[in-house]
């Protein structure tokens, strides 16, 4: 039987604090470098947990005419966030996504 070894993990199985903490940093980083970007990421972050569990949960017959409007939202603050950040690839495919919501939404509400 051969044993892996894992920097994270101690003998016990539970997760190292140097782990958590470079978890934290990272949050703590992220919030301290761009405080604005940073809320704008939390906002879109939490509008796409909403759209993404709703659309999940509605799966067979979604209400699209309103999931879209609220991905959007989430589309448009990553924008705004990843132009702050200066994070070129995100913003790419966030610019992307949004483009889509907007074509996604008006075939929802039957424009074209």
């Amino acid at each position: 039987m051969t044993v892996y070894k894992c920097r994270y993990l101690k003998m016990s199985g539970v997760l190292d604090m140097t782990l958590w903490q470079k978890v934290k940093d990272f949050w703590i980083r992220s919030y301290t470098s761009d405080r604005k970007a940073f809320y704008y990421e939390t906002a879109a972050s939490a509008a796409v947990f909403v759209s993404m569990t709703w659309i999940s949960v509605t799966a067979q017959h979604p209400p699209m005419h309103l999931i879209y409007p609220i991905s959007f939202t989430g589309a448009v603050l990553s924008i705004l966030a990843f132009t702050r950040r200066g994070a070129g690839w995100p913003l790419v495919m966030t610019s992307y996504f949004a483009c889509l919501h907007v074509f996604g939404f008006g075939r929802a509400m039957g424009w074209y």
